[in-house]
């Protein structure tokens, strides 16, 4: 039996047909640009969420980078953030002149928030949160502290689409957030996109001029040269707006499969095998499942050799790469460490059989078996 860590292949024919219907009537306009179906995709994003403003962008990257700049973070701040997550979470940060200060993590593989003040500093100005795997951090503690502080709070929410705390959807718990739409995030689309949401009208209107090279959107192009902010282009094009149209009509289908495939995974899996600690006011996004295992790199091998395709995420720590060197002297991250050791990302994807996730349940058990 194979089981592929993410199949991106559309398979289901209704799905098929409507994206075929979507893409044929997006070239009978040959409308490319920012058009209806990139402020559908926003108005739609928003309600879904339950958030005020949305703005769709070109990548989950670019919603993050100028999340951070119309947040206010500039040349010398400091940002305090996780050290597990992807470069970018820390490559933002940087563009806009700043520097990250990392904070461990605790048991659920995010920022702990109990060791975030004291590495606040008079050059502190924003906490930026990144909801690991797509379970959310404690944004009451860190919205508490920021307050305390006088500090804004950015969500890192790339993974977490769907997620909630306290009945709440991430996004709405921070001046401005991140999401990234690319095809393995739980909002899947066909290429690489993002958005940004936000309760604050001056966030929004600025992240409206700085997607376009600084703009306001001119829908007569009569005026394409009034600059108000030094921008790069950072634009959704709308053909990847329509076909995330019909990823939005499917999704809730979509995230009930994989809970369903996690919780076989949560209710069948060893009890030495650790699971990501989630809280019961915590509702999980299910961007992917890691697990803390004992012999990581062995057990991996095994799995490989019964065609189970797993993945490590996130090595080195981000202060550990190449270009954070510099910074990586300067952080105690014990906890970050022993865990990137243990950790291991299990296939879990709707696509996936129940039979598949038995499959794999199975041969992690017959590993340690074989090696106790």
């Amino acid at each position: 039996m194979k089981v592929k860590f993410f199949d991106l292949k559309i398979t289901d024919k209704k799905i098929k047909q409507s994206l075929i219907k979507r893409f044929s009537s997006f070239l009978d306009k040959g409308n490319f640009f920012i058009g209806p179906e990139v402020f559908r995709l926003e108005k739609l994003l928003a309600k879904k969420n339950n958030s005020k403003y949305c703005v769709c962008l070109s990548s989950g990257s670019s919603a993050l980078y100028l999340a951070l700049k119309a947040a206010g973070v500039k040349r010398g701040d400091e940002v305090i953030t996780t050290p597990l997550s992807w470069i970018i979470t820390s490559n933002a940060i940087m563009e806009c002149g700043a520097v990250p200060v990392f904070v461990d993590i605790d048991d659920s593989l995010n920022m702990n928030a109990n060791l975030i003040e004291k590495k606040i500093t008079k050059k502190t100005s924003v906490i930026l949160a990144m909801h690991y795997s797509g379970l959310m951090c404690d944004m009451i503690k860190i919205n508490k502290i920021a307050k305390k502080n006088n500090l804004k709070v950015v969500e890192d929410a790339a993974q977490s689409f769907g997620a909630k705390l306290n009945n709440d959807f991430s996004g709405n718990f921070s001046d401005v957030s991140s999401f990234s739409l690319n095809p393995m995030k739980p909002l899947a689309g066909y290429g690489e996109a993002g958005f940004i949401t936000t309760s604050s009208k001056k966030i929004y209107s600025k992240i409206l001029k700085l997607r376009h090279a600084g703009t306001v959107f001119d829908k007569k192009k009569t005026n394409m040269n009034l600059c108000y902010e030094i921008s790069l282009n950072h634009k959704i094009d709308n053909i990847n707006a329509s076909l995330l149209l019909e990823s939005l009509k499917n999704f809730d289908k979509k995230y009930a499969r994989i809970e369903k495939l996690s919780k076989i995974y949560e209710e069948n899996l060893p009890n030495y095998i650790v699971l990501q600690k989630i809280s019961k006011n915590k509702k999980h996004a299910r961007y992917v499942f890691p697990i803390l295992a004992e012999n990581r790199d062995r057990l991996r091998d095994y799995l490989n050799k019964k065609n189970i395709e797993t993945k490590i995420f996130n090595k080195p720590l981000i202060p550990d790469a190449p270009a954070y060197k510099h910074l990586s002297k300067k952080n105690n991250l014990t906890n970050a460490r022993n865990i990137l050791k243990r950790n291991l990302i299990l296939p879990c994807h709707e696509k996936m059989s129940v039979k598949q996730v038995f499959f794999v349940i199975d041969q992690i058990k017959k590993f340690y078996e074989k090696n106790n």
